[in-house]
């Protein structure tokens, strides 16, 4: 028989392990509660950062719209900034207020940045804003039992323009004067326009200007400092003259450099193979080997077909080109129509040779000036009328007359065809028209002074080039074969956009 003494003798054992449940109970839940808290307390700071970030966001976009490189522009961009924050809320409904402590402004996104009292004082070049939310405070809700009683974020954005958009390369003149005419040998009354000594529908070599005039070793420009003359903050850093630092900048084509023309800047003389050509021939949709472009910030041209020469002295004889293209008529080295190395009759005094000038008409034409005064402007085409003028060597007028003869539209020239074998769509990356034209700083390079990263080069206007071929600055000569375009005045500015 079972004694009563066995059933009594379990009886604290049990109660034994009842408290235990509790404690394990007790541990169990800070824990669930802990993790409970991560997830609710971090997705409450997660809506928290994104409703700072989208404030600061519009806040910095609204900002910017407002910086004209004027102290009423950093005062209204400080203004709007404020206004548009406050539009914002976060944490469901508390209203993002801000003040011009949070707001700073710089000629770079990348900074240095000065506050608003200073920028009002100097506000040349300053054409980005930097908004802070400033840091918001949030109480946790779980997370307290495990002693964390609040947390902390916030929200920060740059937005701005480059102050122009120009490629960061120099391009000597050719002559200092602008005029409406001919260096020799004018067009009877239909004067052809030179600006700088170049013409418009004519390819030249950047490298190889000096025999038409003047000094043509190109310049890699300063992108971040403006020159100090130009009432900027900044001063001369060495290293932003570098191909490392100018190559994102040629990528894109933007730059700071520049207000207005006649300027002056900061350079390095020469351009290197490497990060240098590989960022010019991002153009031509090559991302490869040292290229630091990006396709979806610097897209390939819609058309990357060459227009190179062929036949003439110094002219690629190695290019493959398709018999089907209309190359005869724009070659410099043919003979049986208009060329650019063998007829024109503008030679310089004491110069012998045309063979530094390049293809012709790739993508635009030779235009009349109106007037001759420094400031003369682009009037009417020329018709095949002029050629004989223009052109006096004997040639095919039946290939002017239906120029661009062969083409299957009723545009310019080849590259402005939409379609057939002028017309090379890039193989791998979307393209965007007209990436291959090129603003360059035209410098007056007689006038250069200094030497080395820091030098200062006189800036006379912005041209229009057009890359014929993809560059090859490896080679000797080296070879940036352009078209010339014409002068863009003013100055041309990037588009506003948002940086963090």
């Amino acid at each position: 028989m079972r004694s009563p003494l066995n059933g009594l003798s379990s009886l604290p054992s049990k109660r034994k392990q009842k408290g235990a449940v509790a404690i394990i109970f007790g541990l169990t839940a800070v824990v669930l509660l802990s993790m409970g808290g991560l997830v609710l307390d971090m997705g409450h700071l997660y809506i928290a950062k994104a409703e700072l970030q989208n404030a600061a966001d519009a806040a910095a976009l609204a900002g910017a719209r407002r910086l004209d490189e004027t102290a009423a522009g950093i005062t209204n961009a400080r203004n709007d900034a404020i206004a548009i924050a406050a539009l914002n809320s976060y944490d469901f409904a508390t209203p993002v207020t801000i003040t011009a402590a949070n707001t700073e402004f710089s000629a770079n996104p990348g900074g240095p940045w000065v506050s608003y009292a200073t920028a009002l004082g100097s506000p040349a070049g300053m054409t980005f804003v930097r908004v802070d939310s400033g840091a918001r405070t949030l109480p946790t809700y779980l997370m307290s039992v495990a002693g964390i009683y609040s947390v902390s974020t916030f929200g920060a954005a740059v937005a701005g323009r480059f102050v122009n958009n120009v490629t960061p390369i120099g391009v000597c003149a050719i002559d200092l004067n602008r005029g409406g005419t001919r260096p020799t040998t004018p067009v009877s009354a239909d004067n052809e326009l030179t600006e700088f000594g170049f013409r418009r529908g004519v390819g030249y070599n950047v490298f190889e200007l000096g025999p038409l005039g003047g000094p043509s070793n190109p310049y890699l420009l300063n992108p971040i400092n403006v020159y100090p003359g130009a009432g900027a903050p900044s001063t001369c850093a060495p290293a932003n003259s570098s191909a490392n630092t100018t190559a994102p900048f040629i990528c894109s084509g933007t730059s700071a450099v520049l207000v207005t023309t006649p300027g002056t800047v900061y350079g390095n003389s020469g351009l290197s193979a490497g990060k240098i050509q590989a960022a010019l021939n991002s153009r031509f949709d090559n991302y490869g080997g040292p290229s630091v472009c990006i396709p979806a910030l610097a897209p390939p041209d819609a058309n990357r077909r060459p227009y190179p020469c062929t036949t003439g002295a110094n002219c690629d004889t190695t290019a493959t080109i398709p018999a089907s293209l209309p190359n005869t008529w724009m070659d410099p080295g043919s003979t049986t129509t208009p060329n650019s190395r063998q007829t024109f009759n503008l030679n310089p005094a004491g110069f012998s040779s045309l063979d530094d000038y390049g293809v012709l008409w790739s993508y635009s034409r030779a235009v009349k000036a109106v007037g001759t005064s420094p400031n003369a402007t682009a009037g009417a085409s020329f018709t095949p009328a002029d050629w004989t003028k223009l052109y006096p060597t004997p040639y095919a007028l039946s290939a002017e007359t239906t120029y661009p003869g062969g083409l299957t539209g009723t545009t310019e020239s080849p590259y402005l065809e939409p379609s057939g074998s002028n017309y090379f769509l890039p193989p791998i990356n979307p393209g965007v028209a007209k990436r291959r034209v090129l603003n360059l700083a035209i410098a007056n390079c007689s006038a250069v002074s200094g030497s080395g990263a820091c030098t200062v080069i006189p800036i006379l206007g912005i041209g229009r080039f057009f890359m014929q071929v993809p560059a090859n600055l490896a080679g000797s000569p080296q070879k940036l074969e352009v078209e010339f375009a014409g002068l863009i005045e003013p100055v041309p500015v990037s588009e506003i956009k948002l940086y963090r």
